[in-house]
């Protein structure tokens, strides 16, 4: 009975080791795949900032400490005539993003998925007042969503949506996929006159 108890002791340790071994695992992998996604996610506003260098730069929020207080947007991008405020989101997976409202941004696995999973930490941007800090910039929102979205859908009234492309006005703000940037920047205007080469398909679908 003694080494039976032993025995049972020794397998609870080991099970209880696997677990803990497992989750710093899962979370030094989780740390490495977020750093990747700013990486990439620079590159891309590099890439704009390269466009018209004299007129251009982007900037990074940086914080000084964990507990200095959380701005709600990751970066600043300045254009020649826009003043960007951008939020990463992370959508690891790709599943499809449906806005049910300005602050509730639905995640959905499947087109009857009723889980009400909501994107998190994209209120705080979408209820900021923008305000013209620079004359001749206008202030506009921008989320980035990472890597990509399955579909990015927006509900027009309670059984009807539409498909949201790049140059959707969304309550506002922008909302694109890093992979439809990473085949065309020109999807973050840069000028009034610059228009994006997007084909601006708006298709409805009923439900």
């Amino acid at each position: 009975m003694e080494k039976v108890i032993i025995i049972l002791s020794i397998v609870v340790v080991l099970i209880i080791a696997l677990i803990i071994f497992v989750s710093v695992l899962l979370n030094v992998i989780n740390k490495k795949r977020i750093k990747t996604m700013f990486s990439d996610v620079e590159k891309i506003l590099e890439n704009v900032v390269n466009l018209d260098k004299e007129n251009s730069e982007f900037k990074k929020i940086e914080y000084e400490n964990k507990k200095a207080p959380r701005l709600p947007y990751d970066y600043i991008l300045k254009t020649r005539d826009y003043f960007y405020y951008i939020k990463v989101v992370d959508n690891f997976g790709g599943p499809e993003i449906c806005v049910n409202n300005s602050v509730k941004w639905q995640i959905r696995k499947t087109f009857k998925d009723e889980s009400m999973k909501f994107v998190p930490e994209i209120e705080e941007l979408m209820r900021m007042e923008l305000v013209r800090e620079d004359e001749n910039r206008i202030p506009r929102k921008l989320y980035i969503i990472y890597p990509n979205a399955r579909s990015l859908l927006r509900y027009i009234n309670e059984c009807e949506m539409e498909f949201v492309h790049p140059n959707t006005d969304v309550y506002g703000t922008n909302i694109m996929t890093y992979t439809d940037l990473k085949e065309n920047i020109d999807f973050i205007p840069r000028t009034h006159e610059k228009k994006s080469k997007e084909k601006n398909t708006q298709l409805s679908l009923k439900i």
